[in-house]
């Protein structure tokens, strides 16, 4: 990622959209997608790897949330 779409922690809010959104935003998911191409597996631990670190930044957010909202985008 180019240093747009990144995420601002321990919030794991969008840096550059609208204040609180959530990260990964919209355009944060298809850099992502675009960076991993065919390596749906690398993504996803990729992304498995954030999701460990955030349930322990955000623990007012169910791990539920953060799956689906780290996670589940990727399938």
């Amino acid at each position: 990622m180019n240093g747009e779409h990144l995420p601002r922690r321990p919030q794991w809010h969008c840096q550059m959209c609208e204040p609180d959104t959530p990260w990964p935003c919209h355009p944060a998911r298809v850099r992502l997608a675009e960076a991993y191409g065919r390596d749906r597996i690398g993504l996803s631990m990729y992304v498995g790897g954030l999701l460990f670190v955030v349930v322990a930044e955000l623990p007012e957010v169910t791990p539920t949330e953060l799956y689906e909202r780290f996670v589940a985008w990727t399938r």
